[in-house]
């Protein structure tokens, strides 16, 4: 009783159209590919395809068929009061409250401004981790064997 309660709807009025349509186009066109397929110029490809599009509509029916069960218990269980209880319900998006943010900072500690429109950024030499870095890079290019020129 609930699926003719729900398929009266007018989006499920919609859907079932829609649904039919589907199924008739892909009827259609099978037909189509078996009377190509049987022509002088028709090829195996063609019979494959007029065994093809039918199961497009097979599919389409099922589809239309598995929506309209599943909205009908739904709507079954609702009526009935016995959704489950175990399942959270979400709660409605509403943005962050400013004040939970905490303190806003725009950009990281050392890091100039213009970092990441394009440029690399770069951060203080006052820095102890990064002046670390800096020794140790220059260290590598210092122990790289040079080629010799020519």
């Amino acid at each position: 009783m609930q699926v003719l309660r729900v398929l009266a709807t007018p989006r499920w009025v919609g859907w079932t159209l829609l649904a039919i349509c589907a199924v008739v186009v892909c009827g259609g066109m099978a037909w189509w590919q078996l009377i190509r397929a049987e022509s002088d110029t028709g090829t195996l490809l063609n019979a494959g395809y007029a065994l093809q599009w039918p199961l497009f509509g097979v599919f389409f029916a099922a589809l239309w068929w598995r929506m309209l069960r599943s909205e009908a218990r739904i709507l079954g269980e609702i009526q009935d009061g016995t959704l489950p209880d175990d399942e959270p319900v979400p709660a409605p998006w509403s943005p962050p409250d400013p004040a939970d943010l905490g303190p806003f900072t725009p950009r990281p500690a050392g890091v100039e401004p213009g970092a990441g429109q394009g440029r690399p950024a770069r951060v203080r030499a006052t820095d102890d981790y990064n002046a670390m870095l800096a020794d140790l890079n220059r260290r590598d290019r210092d122990d790289e064997p040079r080629e010799p020129s020519p």
